[in-house]
């Protein structure tokens, strides 16, 4: 037998022995162990958190912003350019096409080289795209402007990955939830900016699109007071690196890492076995460690510098990060992957659409009014409304904007609804129950003649929960794939969700013109779907820590 010591990432943590006759391996492992996971939970919640919390949260701002300007931005649009209903709500569904185009890339992109810096290029791209954008001169280049828009903001989804790989497993539902905080403050801010370019100040959408791109500026320079996600690092095989950050978050936080040498979850396991075997050898120390001994039951092995130090026809790499095929690589994640799918497209589906028909609703009863010559408040349920000719276009005036700040204000409350109950129902029912209480809510609008602060009253309780129910599945997707597939996962879930409201401006804006009902109760049905899709899903992932590995 011949003994060394291998350098890097396990030196000084295990001595080698080799019988290079029988290829075999002994180690005995001297040092204590820990993985990325473990230093997250020994610095806690603390200063380097809530600093994260502002630049994930700013992400949110921009991407809240740049969807909540369409519900605005296409009524408008109309008016200048006389178009038809189905024209109108291509403004919208070429913005989620892009959307569409973009989310699995950007989670492929992030998987494979880095979080900060993919939300850094992502952010960039906002920037530059959304400013173009208004200063579009006619309706195809707005298209092709806005399809631009949608394919870089499809990306902001990822600040919940970076955020959550920061986060504490008692803190991370609490906080991301709390994070979609910022998403209300970006759709409020929205509204308000609209209320004063277009309202008070009188100028056109051109100057909406304009100003509605600054805040991301903001988000670009905060980027350099965060580093890079210390999960990326050590499944990219950086394990100083990503030691580096985890010192930066502990001295931010005032506590101290674990004692020992940073390792990834799977070679921890091995090293675990490692040290089973040894001890069980002690009495059989001639008894060789066999490729069944080095892998746990999931195949879980160490990584490719250590690879480079084992026989070549087993796999210890664990996998390439960021395949797609990964996400469908058993049948207990074919089951995951294709249920949050379901939920993804059904949450931007209902909340997408909430946002878009509020203003419809809101210049359908305008225009019944014109119609009847009279300033009823009581909205019509039977007979279409048709489309306004360029020359009466109705826009919308100050206390429509007041009115659909209100309904937008109601993600305020969804948002604390969901951070009180998620950690006390659970992920799975707390999505299901807010999804149930959405049907409610629809089937109440579905009853008419309304009037019409009723019906924003409902507007209000629908927004709300299903905030609500699509910031809880934010927390549960990060929470159910491990770190090799997790940005590409949520990626393609958004991905999904973009369908969703690609489809919707089509109900929202077209079918609800030619039947309030028939738009209504599309939105009850698809709730009702994913209220029981939710309670089919697999796992329960509260109190469950991140995982690394495909293995997991």
């Amino acid at each position: 037998h011949v003994e060394f010591t291998i350098s890097g990432n396990f030196s000084p943590i295990c001595c080698w022995f080799a019988d290079w006759s029988n290829c075999t391996f002994y180690c005995t492992c001297t040092d204590n162990v820990y993985t990325v996971e473990d230093a997250i939970e020994a610095c806690g919640f603390g200063w380097f958190q809530i600093k994260l919390s502002v630049v994930a949260g700013l992400v949110w701002v921009v991407d809240a912003m740049e969807i909540m300007v369409l519900s605005i931005l296409a009524p408008e649009a109309r008016c200048d350019y006389g178009l038809e209903p189905y024209q109108e709500s291509l403004i919208t569904t070429v913005v989620f096409g892009g959307m569409f185009l973009g989310a699995g890339l950007w989670g492929k992109f992030l998987d494979k080289f880095g979080r900060k810096r993919g939300l850094f290029i992502i952010c960039v791209l906002v920037s530059v795209t959304s400013l173009i954008s208004a200063f579009a001169p006619n309706y195809i280049s707005l298209l092709v402007f806005r399809c631009a828009v949608g394919f870089s903001v499809a990306g902001s989804a990822q600040a919940a990955t970076y955020y959550a790989e920061f986060l504490p497993a008692k803190n991370r539902a609490f906080c991301i939830v709390l994070m979609e905080m910022f998403w209300a403050l970006g759709t409020i801010g929205e509204v308000l900016l609209a209320m004063l370019i277009l309202g008070r100040l009188d100028l056109n959408w051109h100057w909406l699109l304009g100003f509605t791109a600054v805040p991301v500026v903001i988000d670009l320079l905060a980027f350099v007071f965060v580093p890079e996600s210390p999960f990326y690092y050590i499944t990219a095989g950086k394990n100083g690196k990503a030691k580096k950050v985890l010192e930066r978050v502990a001295r931010d936080n005032g506590t101290k890492l674990p004692s020992g040498q940073l390792v990834s979850t799977g070679e921890k396991r091995w090293i675990e076995l490692l040290r089973k075997d040894i001890q069980e050898s002690e009495t059989q120390p001639n008894e060789p460690l066999t490729e069944e001994h080095m892998s746990d039951s999931n195949g879980e092995l160490p990584n490719e510098d250590t690879a480079k130090l084992m026989p070549k026809e087993i796999d210890y790499t664990g996998g390439t990060r960021g395949r797609f095929f990964d996400l469908f690589s058993s049948p207990d994640r074919i089951h995951l992957t294709s249920l949050l799918w379901v939920l993804w497209f059904g949450a931007a589906f209902g909340y997408y659409g909430v946002v878009l028909l509020t203003t419809e609703m809101l210049n359908i009863l305008k225009e019944q009014q014109d119609m009847s010559n009279t300033s009823s408040n009581v909205l019509q349920c039977v007979g279409s409304a048709p489309a306004p000719t360029h020359g009466n276009c109705t826009h919308l005036e100050t206390d429509d904007y007041i009115q659909l700040l209100w309904t937008t204000a109601a993600e305020i409350p969804g948002i604390l609804l969901t951070m009180l109950i998620i950690e006390k129902l659970g992920r799975k029912i707390t999505v299901a129950a807010e999804f149930f209480l959405a049907v409610l809510f629809f089937f109440l609008m579905y009853i008419c003649p309304i009037h019409k602060y009723v019906l924003l009253a409902l507007i209000f309780g629908a927004r709300g929960v299903l905030t609500g129910a699509f910031q809880a599945i934010y927390v549960y997707t990060p929470e159910a794939y491990p770190t090799a597939i997790r940005a590409i996962g949520l990626g393609t879930c958004s991905s999904v969700a973009r369908l969703g409201a690609m489809i919707t401006p089509f109900v929202a804006e077209a079918l609800l013109r030619t039947s309030l009902r028939g738009g209504e109760g599309t939105y009850a049905a698809v709730s009702f779907v994913c209220g029981v899709g939710a309670l089919l899903l697999p796992l329960e992932t509260k109190g469950r820590g991140l995982q690394e590995s495909l293995g997991t």
